[in-house]
């Protein structure tokens, strides 16, 4: 009786004892990973216009190659996100802080922006461009400021000491045998600019000639030296006369000196003035500072010179031209915060993207030829 009891109290306590071993497979085991929430947060991506690289197309939504590159970059690395608008400094600010995960459009990299945030590596590199508006202060508006300007009041002051230099010598030999020329120094050095002048133009009126062999052997050298003076100053008239037809004041970084200049501020643009002791006043974005170009406000706009070509073809109703020199160089990057996860894998897949043959479509299709 006794042993068949000890037998039935085992039987009891075997389901027991598996039941306390064996956890539930409602609940972790004590010690293990527990399930976490496999929905991935969304990041903010701050982002301004700055057309080609990102705009709002007709339907609002945002385009460019930026925003394309980006698209692709997420794809890859399976990043779900969203785009916010922000100024220049609060795409870099934000970033900084940590209110933005990453900014992009046509984002230069600055020693003073890589204090604030991390970038990735440049995938596109360009320069500063001068827009100036075509219709003004040109044609012979412009011909007749270049005839008062200081440098043709040099170039007239040297014709004419070459001039007096050219009458004093033949003057020397005439002056004592040659009626034509006076004796006393003062009117027989007019004598000799006078015939100095009238040789070297070709007029000729004959009222005054050497008659002595020195005299004659000036006014030989004098006629050849007198033709390439006149071809040179010719060309020199010629060249103001084309200049003054096709453009206006700023031809040049070198007249910005003496222009007022416009640039964004905060932009890099603005700071490479800056840093050239150039005055600029700041605007809030490039339409402002190109209404104050076309209003006659500013002579020169100073920006990015992709974003002012893409302007100058596609916005017709802006007439602005984009000079040709290049001013420095604009390296563009994407602005992650500080010790960002994202840099390394966003870095491989950039350059792998930049690389492809899908940047290259992508690039002409909204630079055409300046892509290449």
């Amino acid at each position: 009786m006794f042993r068949f009891i000890l037998v039935a109290i085992a039987l009891l306590a075997a389901p027991l004892s598996a039941q306390e071993e064996t956890p539930s497979q409602n609940q972790p085991a004590l010690g293990g990973p527990t399930e976490t929430d496999t929905g991935q947060a969304q990041l903010t991506i701050a982002t301004r216009v700055a057309p080609p690289f990102s705009f709002r197309d007709t339907d609002g939504e945002w385009t460019g190659i930026a925003i394309e590159m980006w698209a692709a970059l997420a794809d890859e690395l399976d990043l779900d996100y969203r785009l916010e608008e922000a100024s220049i400094a609060d795409m870099i600010g934000g970033t900084g802080d940590g209110r933005f995960d990453a900014a992009f459009a046509a984002l230069s990299i600055t020693p003073a922006r890589e204090e604030q945030v991390d970038f990735t590596f440049p995938f596109y590199s360009t320069g500063l461009g001068i827009a100036v508006d075509p219709a003004a202060d040109g044609g012979w508006l412009r011909v007749l400021r270049n005839f008062f300007s200081w440098q043709f009041f040099v170039v007239l002051t040297g014709l004419s000491a070459v001039l007096l230099a050219a009458g004093a010598a033949v003057w020397f030999f005439e002056r004592n045998g040659n009626e034509e020329f006076q004796r006393r120094p003062v009117k027989g050095l007019g004598d000799g600019f006078w015939w100095a002048a009238v040789t070297m133009t070709t007029v000729g009126y004959g009222d005054k000639s050497p008659r002595t062999l020195g005299g004659r052997l000036v006014g030989l050298v004098w006629m050849f030296t007198a033709m390439i003076i006149v071809a040179s100053f010719t060309a020199a008239i010629a060249a103001a006369l084309t200049v003054g037809q096709l453009g206006g004041r700023v031809a040049s970084l070198s007249d910005l000196d003496d222009v007022r200049v416009g640039a964004v501020t905060d932009s890099s643009g603005f700071e490479e003035l800056e840093q050239r002791r150039i005055a600029a006043r700041g605007y809030e974005t490039v339409e402002a500072g190109l209404d104050a170009l076309a209003a006659g406000r500013i002579e020169a706009f100073v920006h990015d010179r992709p974003l002012l070509l893409f302007i100058a073809e596609e916005d017709r109703d802006r007439e602005i031209r984009v000079l040709d020199e290049n001013i420095g160089r604009e390296d563009y990057g994407i602005a992650l915060r500080p010790g960002s996860d994202l840099r390394e894998a966003v870095n491989r897949a950039l350059l792998a993207y930049v690389r492809s043959p899908e940047w290259g479509v992508l690039t002409r299709r909204y630079l055409g030829a300046s892509a290449e």
